[in-house]
C-alpha cells in the first residue's frame, strides 16, 4: 500500500523540474526522487539554499531528521539513498520557507529566502518561526506540516509576524512602544523598531516609518487643527492616532468608538 502512494505521488511530479521545489500540496511522507531524476545528493543540496544552509543546532534535531527522511550526508555511503534523503528533506523544508505567516499573509523578504529562521543563540527553536515548524516535524513527522501552509501561532514577544526573530533590543522597543499606547508618537517610533530590519540602519528605517505612520493616522490633523484653534480637532487627531496604534488595547479602541471620537 506504501508503495502505491509513493508511486502516485511520483506520477504527480511527472514534468516538474526540481520537483522538491512544488510547493502547491503539502508533503504528506517521503517519496524519494521521482523516476527521471538522477541527481546526486550533492546537485539536490545546491540546488536547495535552504537544505545548503541548514545548520547543527540543538533544535535542528537532525538525527530525528535523519531517521525520517534518510541521512543526505557523507555518513550515508549509499549514493543513491543519499539523494533520496537530500530530495526528501528539501521538499520539507522548502514547504516550510514558503509559509504564509500565522495570520496568512506574505512574509515578505522572509519567504522563501533559503534561512531557516527562528533558532536562538542557545539552539532553541522559536515556536512560530521556521525553525520551530522545522523542530515540530522532526519531532511529528509530516502531521507537523499544516495543510494552509502557514506557520503556527505563538504568543513569543520575541517571534515577528513574519516568523523572524527579534534581536533584544527589537524585543525591548516592542515592549515600550505596547506600554506607551497612550502616546502614539512615541509608541509607534519604538513599534518600528520593533518590527524594523537588523542594525542600526534598519532600527532607523523603523523609528522614521513609525512617524510616519503617526502623522498619518491623525498627528497632522490634530497639528493642523492646534494652528487654528480647533479643540475638538485636536482631539480627534489625537483620538485616531490612538485607535490606530497597534499596541493600544482594544477595550480602549471600543471605548472611542463609542463616544464617537
Amino acid at each position: 500500500m506504501a508503495a502505491a502512494y509513493i508511486a502516485q505521488e511520483r506520477k504527480l511530479m511527472e514534468g516538474i523540474e526540481k520537483p522538491e521545489q512544488d510547493v502547491r500540496r503539502k508533503p504528506s511522507f517521503s517519496t524519494g526522487r521521482p523516476p527521471g531524476d538522477n541527481r546526486s545528493a550533492e546537485q539536490i543540496i545546491a540546488d536547495n539554499p535552504i537544505l545548503k544552509n541548514l545548520g547543527h543546532q540543538k533544535d535542528i534535531n537532525r538525527e530525528w531528521a535523519y531517521r525520517r527522511l534518510g541521512d543526505w550526508t557523507i555518513n550515508n555511503k549509499d549514493p543513491e539513498a543519499r539523494a533520496d534523503a537530500a530530495f526528501n528533506a528539501a521538499r520539507v523544508l522548502n514547504y516550510i520557507d514558503t509559509s504564509l505567516s500565522a495570520n496568512g499573509e506574505h512574509r515578505g523578504k522572509a519567504h522563501d529566502n533559503g534561512v531557516l529562521e527562528g533558532i536562538t543563540s542557545s539552539g532553541d527553536a522559536r515556536r512560530g518561526t521556521p525553525a520551530g515548524m522545522w523542530k515540530d516535524f522532526t519531532e511529528q513527522g509530516y502531521s507537523a506540516l499544516r495543510d494552509d501552509h502557514r506557520l503556527d501561532s505563538t504568543r513569543d514577544s520575541y517571534v515577528k509576524a513574519d516568523g523572524t526573530v527579534k534581536s533584544d533590543l527589537q524585543w525591548f522597543a516592542g515592549e515600550v512602544g505596547k506600554k506607551t499606547w497612550f502616546i502614539p508618537g512615541l509608541s509607534n517610533i519604538f513599534n518600528g523598531i520593533s518590527n524594523s530590519e537588523p542594525g542600526i540602519g534598519g532600527a532607523i528605517e523603523g523609528a522614521k516609518a513609525g512617524f510616519d505612520k503617526t502623522r498619518a493616522d491623525g498627528f497632522d490633523k490634530a497639528l493642523a487643527s492646534a494652528v487654528i484653534g480647533d479643540i475638538k480637532g485636536i482631539a480627534q487627531g489625537y483620538a485616531d492616532a490612538v485607535r490606530n496604534n497597534e499596541s493600544t488595547p482594544q477595550v480602549v479602541k471600543s471605548a472611542l468608538n463609542a463616544v464617537g471620537i
